[in-house]
C-alpha cells in the first residue's frame, strides 16, 4: 500500500518507536496524531515535530479510548492508520514477588499491551472502513513467538497480539478489504523501557523499526519480522529448542 498522505493515529506516541513512527509519517506528507499519558512528554513532541497534534490518554482507561478515537478523526478530519504502539514490560517474578504486586502488574500490562489495543482498534474501525485506503499496525515482538523468562505477562500479551492481528487481517479480508492489517515483530529496541536491560550491541534503534516497517508496508507484507527477529522465526520453525534456549535468559 501507499503510506503518503494519510491521517495516522500513533499510540505511544511521544517518544521512542512512537515518536520516530510520527516523525516518518509527517516526513511522508501525513497529518498524524500521537497520544501519550505524560503531558510534558507531549509538549516535547510537539515542539520537536511542527504540525503534530497530540492528544492526552492512557490506552488502559475505557473513557480514555473512545475520546481518543473520537478526538482524532475529528482533529484529522478523519482516519486511514492506527498504530497500536503503546506497550509496558514488568520483570515478574511469580514464585517470589508478592502477589499484590504481581497482580497489578498483570492487570497494567494485559490493558496497556492487549486489552486497551483490541479496545481502541474497535473504536476506530468505523472511521478506517470510510478511508479508501487504510492500515491497523499492530506492533508486537519477536518475544510474540518465542517467550523469556523474566517477563511472563510481557510476552503472552504480545502473543495475544500477534494471534489477534492475523484473526482480524482474516475478518478484514472478507468483510472491509480496504482496510489492511499488519503486525510488526521488532527484536529488543534502544528505548526507554529496554534501559538497562539486555546488551546494548543487540538492540536496534526505533528508526530501524520503522524503516522495515513502511518497506513491509509498501510491499504489503503483512507480518514484518525486523532485525534479528526474521533469524529468529526461521529457528524457531526448524530447530525450536535453540531458538529457546536463546530467549530464555535474554
Amino acid at each position: 500500500m501507499d503510506i503518503e498522505g494519510h491521517k495516522v493515529l500513533i499510540t505511544g506516541g511521544s517518544a521512542g518507536i512512537g515518536i520516530a513512527y510520527a516523525r516518518a509519517f509527517l516526513a511522508a506528507g501525513c497529518r498524524v496524531a500521537i497520544c501519550g499519558r505524560d503531558p510534558a512528554r507531549l509538549t516535547r513532541a510537539e515542539d520537536a515535530l511542527p504540525g503534530v497534534i497530540t492528544i492526552q490518554a492512557d490506552v488502559a482507561e475505557d473513557e480514555d479510548l473512545e475520546r481518543l478515537a473520537a478526538g482524532a478523526e475529528e482533529r484529522l478530519d478523519g482516519l486511514s492508520i492506527l498504530i497500536n504502539n503503546a506497550g509496558i514490560q514488568y520483570r515478574n517474578a511469580f514464585p517470589t514477588d508478592p502477589a499484590d504486586k504481581l497482580l497489578t502488574e498483570v492487570e497494567q500490562e494485559i490493558a496497556v499491551n492487549f486489552t486497551g489495543l483490541v479496545k481502541l482498534t474497535t473504536h476506530c474501525l468505523p472511521a478506517l472502513k470510510k478511508a479508501p485506503q487504510a492500515a491497523i499496525v499492530n506492533i508486537s515482538s519477536g518475544l510474540a513467538l518465542v517467550p523469556k523468562a523474566s517477563a511472563p505477562i510481557y510476552c503472552a500479551t504480545k502473543a495475544a497480539v500477534h494471534s489477534f492481528s492475523k484473526a482480524l487481517r482474516y475478518q478484514c479480508e472478507d468483510a472491509c478489504p480496504s482496510v489492511r492489517v499488519f503486525e510488526v515483530l521488532p527484536p529488543m529496541v534502544e528505548t526507554a523501557m529496554t534501559s538497562g536491560r539486555g546488551r546494548p550491541r543487540d538492540k536496534i534503534t526505533p528508526e530501524q523499526v520503522v524503516a522495515e516497517t513502511l518497506a513491509g508496508m509498501r510491499r504489503d507484507r503483512h507480518e514484518i519480522n525486523v532485525g534479528k527477529t526474521s533469524l529468529l522465526y526461521w529457528v524457531n520453525r526448524i530447530v525450536p529448542r535453540v531458538a529457546e534456549k536463546i530467549l530464555r535468559n535474554v
